[in-house]
């Protein structure tokens, strides 16, 4: 159990579960800090995103309203009129005008807190009183705070003069109001920005700064919805419904639904366009054209009609809206903003639906984050990295299209950044971890077992649950079945050769010898100079691992003459070798000394099958009675006779040559192939001896002349020879054998 704990982290589809809950959760922990910084503007962790605002966009799904109009007191309008401030006098003639023309509202987005000319200011005052259209004035404050489901108005008081709003004598604005005009009412053009800017949210419950020292109203309406709840209700509003909130939302008599608020008692703002869409779409007039008679009745009459600065010059009374995504405003690199009186006239045009919108319910975020991290780790632990990120870019394009077409058709605006960043951050964490726990365990892997495996059983290794400590864990004790291949004669052979000759040599014939033990799933032990050690069973498990081992003992003698002719093609002797194979139990494992470690096999079995080749002759193999066993359906054997190995006694241990073998217990045999390849060794041991010569001399060089070269050489100690008698003439010598081969008989 200690084993599993120790390498927990190996455990791919466990960690990639953990990392997807463990992202789910900061991911969330992030989404309640956004929440936090829009809301109420003070958080730990200051990330306001929002890519669901590219989402909202102009739609023929949801025109401007006809009910709703905009007269924009705009740079035309300046100079229509001829003179800024605008003065007041020009108020009360558009107000003159509208009722004539049967507007259903007039609502006035400008700040009228301070006297002006009194000639002015009291034709406007009297144009209010007698107004027989309600008329809503814009109350806003030099700032806001929030809190207990509304926000409250601080700073300079910004009311409407007095005079503005109220018949009484005294004028003063810290005196509350007694005889209050039947048809004027007060809205707030309060905004609650989020923490990137946008104004996305509109409060619809205000405490007013004259509360309570000069006025009795403990809540006023939001602008927008003041203007609305005039269009319903007439002159008689103080008498009509009012909004009510209850908990997370509001409700008022003429809507089926109530709106969804959050804590500060704001709700979400449901933009039918950008910027100047009420202006692109004939839903808005110019105030100047207003003033001058230019604006034909049909334009206004039972409309809600909103006077607002628009775009003027000078007025900085704009805001970033969700709409200005994307679009541009008069600078190259400006984004569009919105003002204020459009703003507005989205909030009428929302409310007259009614068309609410809202967030997504805490709970479904956090289910939807917690899905997506849990889907995304599970893919990405599964597939490879680069299915793995392909994976990822179509959860993020599926999840953006479903998102997109819900918000679209439905009420609620999804949030998209946190379940992105959840999408992204899973796969980044799930491939960190394999790059640098699991792989690395397969980098281990294949770094200590590439030299001694073929590549597909290193990659089958590298999948171990455990990574290389599970496979090297100290040594262990099982049955394995060890190779041994060694070759005829070397020692002698290689003491007459170049030291660079001996290298092509012995090297040829490891990588030939090599490739074949790899064709049939043997581990390669070591190289201990001219001998090969193999094994089978280990490090992986090998059900037929003594059969593989014989079969390959076959090939590594049928292929032999392969190799010889790749050796002459070099100009290099033929070789021969023995081979040794034993069955039985050995201590496999990483083995070795502090500064140097080997996985490797000790024990009896091993040095057995050692002693098996040094007693094969070439091209034979021999095999103990283990291995026999295990292949009796598929060899056939003669015992060796005459042969005893120490420690071992004869009567019980048994030793034999494989003389054939067969593909099935069925199969036809096939006989040993030691005779073809000795046949062969003997004829590229002849072609070899002809095309070489020793070169003689008095400084008893022992250098090989091959080929041409030779030729010259014989050819050049023929002229070179003295003539002898014939009488005297010496019996005819074998010539040397070249490389410690075998002397042939004349």
């Amino acid at each position: 159990m200690g084993r599993y704990i120790r390498y927990w982290y190996t455990y791919r589809i466990v960690v990639a579960v953990l990392i997807g809950l463990g992202v789910s959760l900061a991911m969330y922990g992030l989404y309640t800090q956004q929440v936090a910084c829009d809301t109420h503007g003070s958080c730990a962790v200051n990330i306001s995103v929002h890519p669901e605002d590219r989402l909202v966009g102009e739609s023929k799904l949801d025109p401007p309203s006809p009910k709703v109009v905009i007269v924009g007191i705009d740079n035309a309008s300046v100079q229509t009129i001829g003179t800024y401030p605008v003065p007041r006098d020009a108020y009360a003639k558009a107000l003159q005008t509208l009722e004539n023309d049967g507007a259903a509202v007039v609502a006035f987005d400008v700040g009228l807190p301070d006297k002006r000319e009194p000639a002015t200011d009291n034709v406007f005052a009297k144009a209010l009183a007698d107004s027989t259209v309600p008329v809503v004035l814009s109350y806003g404050a030099g700032s806001v705070v929030s809190g207990n489901g509304r926000i409250a108005q601080t700073g300079v008081d910004q009311i409407p003069l007095k005079a503005f709003r109220c018949a009484d004598k005294n004028a003063s604005s810290t005196v509350r109001c007694q005889q209050p005009d039947k048809s004027v009412y007060l809205g707030s053009t309060d905004l609650q920005l989020d923490a990137d800017g946008v104004v996305r949210r509109i409060p619809l419950f205000v405490q007013p700064a004259c509360f309570p020292k000069a006025c009795d109203s403990q809540l006023i309406d939001t602008f927008g919805f003041a203007a609305y709840r005039a269009f319903f209700v007439g002159t008689d509003v103080p008498n009509g419904p009012t909004l009510r909130e209850a908990g997370s939302s509001a409700s008022f008599a003429l809507w089926r639904n109530p709106v969804q608020v959050d804590d500060t008692g704001s709700a979400l703002i449901n933009f039918f366009g950008g910027p100047g869409y009420y202006q692109r779409t004939g839903q808005y007039v110019s105030f100047g054209d207003l003033v001058s008679g230019g604006v034909s009745p049909d334009a206004i009459k039972g409309n809600i009609v909103l006077v607002g600065y628009y775009y003027l010059t000078g007025v900085n009374d704009q805001q970033l809206v969700t709409t200005s995504a994307g679009k541009n405003g008069a600078g190259a690199n400006a984004t569009a903003q919105m003002p204020g009186v459009e703003l507005q006239a989205n909030v009428v045009q929302m409310l007259l639906g009614p068309k609410f919108i809202s967030h997504e319910p805490p709970l479904i975020v956090f289910l939807i984050i917690a899905l997506l991290g849990l889907l995304m780790a599970l893919l990405v632990a599964r597939l490879s990295v680069l299915w793995g990120l392909l994976a990822t870019v179509v959860v993020l394009l599926v999840f953006t299209l479903a998102m997109s077409y819900l918000s679209i058709y439905s009420s609620f605006v999804p949030d998209l950044f946190h379940p992105w960043l959840t999408i992204a951050l899973a796969y980044t964490g799930v491939t960190a971890y394999r790059f640098l726990y699991e792989d690395r365990e397969k980098r281990k892997v294949t770094s200590i077992f590439g030299q001694y495996l073929k590549p597909e059983i290193v990659a089958q290794l590298a999948k171990t649950r455990g990574g290389v400590d599970d496979i090297l864990r100290g040594g262990e004790r099982r049955e394995i079945t060890l190779l041994f291949v060694d070759v005829r004669g070397f020692t002698s052979m290689s003491e007459r050769m170049e030291a660079e000759d001996v290298v092509t040599l012995v090297q040829m014939y490891l990588d030939h010898l090599s490739g074949i033990i790899f064709t049939w799933d043997g581990t390669i032990d070591k190289y201990v100079g001219d001998e090969i050690v193999a094994m089978w069973n280990a490090p992986r498990l090998q059900e037929n691992h003594a059969l593989l081992a014989v079969r390959c003992a076959y090939d590594l003698i049928n292929r032999a003459p392969e190799l010889q002719a790749k050796l002459l093609a070099k100009g290099l002797p033929p070789i021969r070798w023995g081979i040794g194979v034993n069955t039985g139990p050995a201590v496999v494992g990483n083995l070795g000394s502090r500064s140097r470690i080997q996985y490797t096999a000790l024990g009896d079995t091993v040095n057995t099958a050692a002693r098996f080749c040094a007693n094969a002759p070439p091209y034979h193999l021999l095999i103990g009675q283990p291995t026999y066993e295990m292949c009796k359906d598929y060899i056939a054997v003669d015992m060796v006779p005459g042969v005893q190995l120490k420690g071992k006694s004869a009567e019980t241990f048994r030793i034999y040559q494989v003389t054939a073998i067969r593909e099935t217990p069925t199969s036809p045999w096939a006989p040993f192939p030691t005779d073809m390849a000795t046949e062969a060794h003997q004829t590229f041991t002849q072609q070899f001896t002809q095309g070489t010569i020793l070169a003689p001399g008095d400084s008893e060089s022992r250098d090989i002349l091959i080929g041409e070269a030779a030729q010259q050489a014989l050819a050049h100690q023929a002229e070179a020879a003295p003539t002898a008698p014939a009488t005297s003439a010496p019996a005819a010598t074998a010539p040397t054998p070249p490389l410690g081969l075998p002397t042939q008989s004349q």
